[in-house]
Parts: structure tokens; sequence; C-alpha cells
């Protein structure tokens, strides 16, 4: 939902001379964009991570730059995160950082993506690591509408120390709708599944609006539900020890350059 405003270093060469003598000023010419860029920060009723509570109170700040060469797309990025999680009645703070690196080539008929994502979350037991390689397709459809197809292979990570990190061949299926209505209004919705399980993980229906406060500014509020499914049911109280059914909503703030 971010509105990007490319930065573009402007370059040229200007022919001197006199048009009189019969020379040719030739025109300023703009090179191609040297890279975008945009700042985001959030606050958020509940930090929800593929449909399970991690906690209450996210306070984020991202930042992401893309760059178009050889015919691809390149992106980096760095997200951090902090939040509460409640313990035996007790509120602790804790943080998150996420990097991630991926690459995209618009082939006409989809878009291929694939890329790395590190995550390092302090926790209440300790430093908990682990990273994930992603590959999926995404398509621009009519009328408005954007489908997304990821799948998210864990490469390595502790939990805790004591225990490797498996995602269970987690992979999401994303379809949108912008300018629902108005422009500026998004409905979107994410539906989780565990493939080595095999089951339905959760989904999660989103309803945001991009108001543009500047030519390169833009604030967007959103509600979001997100439902248990079949996986959380059965492992989602040993995630958070709660109900994973629930209303969240938050603002976030997103600068392009």
């Amino acid at each position: 939902m971010n509105n990007n405003i490319t930065l573009s270093l402007l370059g040229g060469a200007l022919v001197s001379g006199s048009a009189f003598a019969g020379e040719v000023v030739a025109p300023v010419v703009e090179a191609a964009p040297c890279y975008e860029a945009d700042v985001m920060v959030g606050a958020h009723s509940d930090y929800i991570w593929r449909g399970a509570r991690q906690g209450s109170n996210l306070v984020d700040a991202a930042v992401n730059l893309s760059k178009s060469a050889w015919g691809l797309d390149f992106t980096a990025g760095a997200w951090y995160g902090s939040f509460e999680e409640e313990v035996s009645g007790y509120d602790s703070n804790l943080d998150e950082l996420d990097l991630t690196f991926g690459v995209s080539k618009d082939f006409g008929f989809a878009r291929f993506n694939t890329g790395y994502i590190y995550y390092n979350t302090d926790t209440l037991i300790g430093n908990d690591e682990a990273s994930e390689i992603y590959v999926g397709f995404s398509k621009e459809l009519c009328y408005g509408l954007s489908s997304s197809l990821t799948y998210f292979i864990n490469t390595s990570g502790d939990l805790g120390g004591d225990s490797e990190y498996d995602n269970n061949g987690y992979s999401v299926l994303s379809l949108a709708k912008s300018d629902l209505f108005l422009e500026g209004l998004t409905l979107s919705n994410d539906l989780g599944y565990l493939v080595e399980k095999g089951q339905l993980n959760h989904n999660t229906t989103t309803l945001g609006y991009d108001y543009a406060l500047s030519e390169n500014a833009t604030i967007t509020p959103y509600l979001a539900y997100t439902w248990e499914l079949d996986a959380l049911e059965e492992h989602g109280a040993s995630l958070t020890g709660s109900e994973q059914n629930r209303f969240h909503g938050g603002v976030a703030l997103t600068v392009s350059f």
C-alpha cells in the first residue's frame, strides 16, 4: 500500500555554443532512477505473525530500498519491532529485528519473486534466530485485483537455544482489491497453509486506507480480523496460550524518496 516516489539522480550534457553559429543545443537528459527508498513507522494493537499473536502494543519501523538493473528488480530492507508479551500476569518488553533481501522479474504472465529473510527475536527464554528462503509468483489482475502465492523454506534457526526452527512449509495465498469504493481503500486477504502438515493455518482479512499527506508521505490506518484454522487450533495454545481469533488494527506512516 506504499506509494513509492523515485529519487532520481539527474544527469545529462548540454552542448554549449551559439544557436546563431548553427550549433545545436541538446536538452538535459534525465538518467534512469538510481534507487527507490521508503521509511515506515507504525503502531499496532497486536503483533500478529502468520495468524499467531506474538504480543501486544507493537511499535515498529522499517527501511526498504529497491533498485532495477539487468532486467531484474532488487530489494533490501530492515524491520525493527518492539512489543509486549504477558507472562504470569506481567508484561515484558521484547524486540525483534528482521533483515530481508529479494529479487524479482516480471515475465509478463506473472512476476517471479525469491529472497532471503533473517529473524532475530529477543524472547523471555533467550535469543531466537532463524532464516528462510522464499519463492513465489505474483500477478496483477484486472479491476485493481492482485494476487500472489509464496512458499517459505526454513534454512536454519533455533528457538530458545534448545530446539530447531521449523515453519512446516508455510505458504500464503494473498488476494487484494485496491480502490474499493473510493481511491486509496484496499481490501486484502491472506490464507496461510502448512504444506508439511497438510493443514490450513489462518485467514486474515484487512481493510486499509492510504491517505496522502503530501506528495511523498502516506498514512495508512487499517483494521483486520484473523481466524485460526486447523493448524493453529491444534498448536496455537503452545504459541501464545490464547485464542487466535481476534480483531486487530493500527496505523502506519510511510515516507518515500
